[in-house]
Formats: C-alpha cells, structure tokens, sequence
C-alpha cells in the first residue's frame, strides 16, 4: 500500500513538472506567434519641395508647416518611421521650382531616394499673373485674359512633374491645390475666387494625366475658413464692407494685407501676414493630406 501511495506521489509529481513545462513552452510558441505578427516598421522617406506653404511661412516662425503633425499622424496610424527634407522656398513660381530641381544637386540627391514626394505649387504663378493687371471689370475680361495665362501655367507644372520623375521615377507624388486668402475680406469678388479654382483645375489635371501623382485639395476649409454654409457666407458678405463689387484690384488688395492690424477673420489663416496657414490651417493640411496617403500607400495599419 504504501509503496502504491509512493509511485501515485511520483506521478503527480511528474505529471505536474509535465504540464508545467508543456504550459511553458505554450506560453513561449504563442509568444513567438505573436511577434511573428507583428508588422515590421517600415522606414519612409519624404522630400518636400516648393513654395511658401512647403516651407511653412505662417506661424511661430518655425518654419516647419504640415510636415510636423503629418509625420504624427502617419506614425500612429501605420508601422512607418517617417524621416524627411523639407526644399520649400517662399515666393517660388513653378519655373523656378523647377529649376531647383534640374540644379540643386542636395534637392536632387534628397529626391532620388525618396519614397514620398510632396509638392506646393501655383500660388505664386497666379498671384503674378493677378499683379499684372488680371484684375478687370468682367467675367468676360477675366477669361480672355486667365486662358492663355492658364495653359502657360499648365505646361509648367507638367515640366515641373516630368523633370521631378526624371530624377525619381517611382516615388509617390502628392500635389496640393491652391486657396484663396482674401475671401474672407473680399467675399464678392468672385473673380479671386474663379482664378483659384482655375488654377486648380490644372494641378488636378495634370495629377491625373500623370502616373502615381495625386491631387490634394484644400481650397475649401483654407479659402471659407469656419464660414462653411451658404448662410454663414451670406451673413459673411452683409458684414463685409469692402466686399461689394466682383472685381477688385490688386492694389486694394496688397493695402488690405499690409495695413491690417486686427485678429485674422478667417479662423486657418496666419493673424501675422492674413495669407498664409496658421497652426490650424497646417494642421488641416497634414490631416488631409494622410487620409490621401491612406488610400494608395501599402503601408500595414495598426
């Protein structure tokens, strides 16, 4: 009996350092399962080239932009560690976007290892284009005039994008539109607003002609601000004094800009230029620009 009594204590004991290691090395496969799915961080490279709104000009002097807070956005939402260059310069057309990328060997070597590239391009086009006595007194004369302005511009950015994939033939590009950052003051002059939307209507054009580019559109929140509804505009227009006539000149403009001291209207808007994106205004862009990336990069979800 009592040897029976043995032989039972030594096999639970056996059967208990048994199972004991049978859970452990459970508990250690599952383990190496689970890390097994776990996606592996893929490394993203981003280089952004053009005008002021890629430089950031707008606030806290940082000059810094949308790239900041897209980065965020990207790494919470995706297994990528996003680096980037930033090649924005205030005030460049985009010939002279171009030229940089025909020339400057750092943008150029940026350029061809990017995964991602990002472009702002249009805003400095047109607003020369408007300078130079666009502003008229009908829809008729603004047309005649913006057609041949538009195509020119056009046959721009199209060397602009071929000469970017020249350098990199395979990265993803994505090409913001334009806004216009008088509407809040100028809110009857619809021949501003007619001009931006011309001008975007070449930037998605050519994103779509073009292999792998897209267009990201943010006239919209950026042009009406928090004024969004056709009854905010309304009231908006029963506000504003200065908004009376469709056509405006450029100089009524420029002295708008320069000689306002009061808080910006528009809630996206800089308060320190009344032209370019505040902090929320880049935030929108970086917003809208990720949920684009979502939806044609390959990139695993968390």
């Amino acid at each position: 009996m009592r040897r029976l009594i043995k032989w039972l204590a030594v096999v639970v004991v056996l059967a208990i350092i048994g199972g004991g290691g049978y859970w452990y090395l459970h508990q250690q496969q599952t383990a190496t399962t689970e890390k097994d799915k776990t996606p592996t961080t893929k490394q993203v490279k981003l280089v952004a080239i053009g005008d002021s709104l890629t430089q950031g000009i707008g606030y806290a002097n940082d000059h810094k932009g949308y790239l900041p807070d897209l980065k965020n956005d990207l790494q919470k939402a995706y297994y990528v560690k996003l680096s980037s260059k930033n090649y924005g310069i205030g005030g460049l057309r985009s010939d002279q976007i171009d030229k940089r990328v025909r020339n400057n060997a750092k943008e150029r070597a940026s350029l061809k290892k990017a995964d991602v590239i990002t472009l702002t391009v249009g805003g400095n086009d047109l607003l020369q284009s408007l300078e130079k006595s666009i502003f008229v007194s009908s829809n008729k004369q603004l047309k005649s005039k913006l057609s041949p302005v538009k195509k020119t511009y056009q046959k721009k950015v199209e060397r602009l994008i071929k000469d970017v994939r020249a350098v990199n033939p395979n990265a993803t590009i994505y090409m913001f539109g334009i806004y216009n950052p008088v509407y809040v003051y100028f809110t009857n002059a619809t021949m501003i607003t007619n001009a931006v939307n011309q001008w975007n209507v070449v930037n998605k054009a050519v994103a779509k002609e073009s292999d792998n580019v897209h267009f990201i559109s943010i006239s919209k929140q950026l042009t009406y601000g928090q004024y969004q509804t056709a009854a905010e505009q309304t009231k908006l227009k029963q506000q504003v004094s200065k908004s009376n006539s469709k056509y405006v000149s450029a100089s009524s403009v420029e002295s708008l800009l320069q000689n306002q001291t009061s808080k910006e209207k528009n809630h996206y808007l800089s308060s320190e230029d009344h032209f370019h994106p505040n902090r929320k205004g880049y935030r929108y862009m970086a917003k809208t620009l990720a949920s684009v990336m979502g939806k044609y990069e390959s990139w695993q979800s968390k």
